[in-house]
């Protein structure tokens, strides 16, 4: 297909996948259809250069391109986006051409399949001959008819990519991107055709610039557990996902040993606002160490705002280590102290964007009072909406740290990065990075956040009466 040649496949599978796969950069999939099918389309070789003056939209030859490169550039974007669609346009027809070629040898496949069946019958006559071929054909028909009538292109708003970190961005693009540009098959083209032209481009210089399409992002991650390797990995995914800032949901310690605070020192290397909230295994010399670095902003019953958006942290009230046989009553008494911190979101004078907390217990009643809640903790990727309050809860960035070591199959170092609209100051996307360190598995898998549209409306969780503070009581 133009400069490219790709290799499809279809094979069986429990769930209807497809996979684009651009070697040596990964792959981007999606569940697309139902049905027992699953969809690869691999590019095996591409000419660069050709490629390049297709998305150039002129067939002039190299030294023509590159003497009109200038003017290009000062073209708007929607003018270029046109020219894009018209050079796409050959491109999207023999895309059409070859999937319906490649449909049609499945079913020639399952005809001859049947006709080859009547090879077990002692007798053959032309009458079985007929009735395998057709048998061959109609299950062929029951197995692409379902993937057909349901595939949905759209489903790619929503990708997992699997690759090289250097390039998820380019690949899987900014979320609105996803948003606004998969709407037909030919802004899709355009789209993965821009998209794959930066990733081959990127084989000289692999970190290349995010577009700007207005959303804000912001990098989540927890649970570092002293891993100087977990700081690394959030350094380059703040860089490669251009983030406005780096969001620390607590655990940066493990023991409380005396050497612990020393990692702290690691927050100046990030060159935006980082903001903390105490752990569980945070001591307070830990916290001292965060709240040294000039870029820190450590949280406790306090707020910031960064690109407009507001945040509220709460340090969690418990130091754990060492005290395994206490966890049912200081999970209770974070459960208890939630209260305080609704109350306390309610009595800001704006009211914030996001509540910062590393366990999501001390914002259980807090839901329905904020728009967004960041927690960490459980060393997982999980999320809820409860009273129109959307929960993100990142994995493990450190990979549980010194735990890792005695596990017996250790977690991946996780974060996550948020896309809010500056509008309503609510996340829209977010995309879960997991890394198996050193490095050697890498994913992305991409959710839309549908509510993140609209504004919030407040809807408090009620508060059991056992837990409402005395009239005149002060909330700790």
């Amino acid at each position: 297909m133009g400069p490219a040649r790709v290799r499809l496949e279809a094979g069986p599978a429990l769930v209807g996948s497809s996979r684009l796969a651009a070697p040596p950069f990964g792959s981007v999939s999606a569940r697309t259809h139902l049905g027992p099918l699953r969809f690869r389309a691999t590019i095996d070789d591409i000419d660069v250069q050709a490629l390049g003056r297709l998305l150039a939209g002129s067939p002039e030859e190299p030294g023509e391109s590159q003497r009109a490169a200038p003017v290009a550039r000062e073209r708007s974007g929607a003018s270029r986006l046109a020219e894009l669609e018209a050079a796409l346009g050959p491109l999207e027809d023999q895309a059409r051409r070859a999937a319906t070629l490649f449909l049609l040898r499945i079913a020639v496949v399952g005809l001859a399949g049947g006709l080859a069946g009547v090879l077990v019958f002692p007798h053959r006559t032309r009458r079985r001959l007929l009735r395998c071929g057709l048998g061959g054909l109609l299950a062929t028909v029951l197995l692409l008819g379902p993937a057909l009538a349901t595939y949905d292109l759209g489903a790619f708003r929503e990708p997992r990519y699997d690759g090289a970190l250097e390039y998820a961005p380019a690949l899987i693009g900014d979320v609105r991107t996803g948003l606004d540009r998969l709407r037909t098959l030919r802004e899709e083209m355009v789209r993965v055709g821009r998209n794959l032209d930066r990733a081959y481009a990127a084989l000289a210089n692999p970190v290349g610039e995010l577009d700007g399409t207005g959303t804000v992002r912001v990098l989540h991650i927890s649970d570092l557990h002293l891993n100087p390797a977990g700081f690394d990995l959030a350094e380059r995914l703040a860089d490669q996902f251009d983030v406005a800032a780096v969001v620390d949901t607590g655990d940066m310690g493990t023991w409380g040993l005396p050497r612990e605070p020393d990692l702290a020192a690691n927050i100046g290397r990030f060159e935006v606002p980082y903001l903390f909230v105490k752990g569980n295994h945070d001591d307070a010399d830990m916290v001292r160490a965060v709240a040294a670095n000039h870029n820190a902003r450590v949280l406790d019953g306090t707020g910031t705002e960064v690109a407009g958006i507001r945040f509220l942290g709460f340090a969690d009230p418990t130091f754990s280590p060492g005290k395994g046989h206490q966890v049912d009553r200081l999970e209770q008494l974070k459960v208890e102290r939630s209260v305080a911190v609704a109350e306390a979101v309610d009595r800001q004078a704006l009211r914030p964007d996001v509540l910062l907390v590393h366990d999501g217990r001390l914002a259980t009643y807090a839901r329905g009072h904020v728009p967004t809640i960041l927690d960490g903790h459980l060393h997982r990727f999980g999320t809820e909406v409860v009273n129109g309050t959307r929960t993100l809860q990142s994995g493990t960035t450190g990979a549980a740290g010194p735990d890792n070591l005695r596990a017996q199959e250790p977690p991946p170092a996780d974060a996550e990065v948020l896309y809010f609209d500056p509008h309503t100051r609510r996340p829209v996307a977010v995309d879960r990075i997991s890394v198996r360190l050193p490095g050697s598995s890498f994913s992305v898998e991409r959710l839309l956040l549908p509510e993140g549209s609209t504004e919030f409306t407040p809807d408090p969780i009620e508060v059991p009466p056992d837990l409402v503070p005395a009239p005149g009581a002060q909330g700790g």
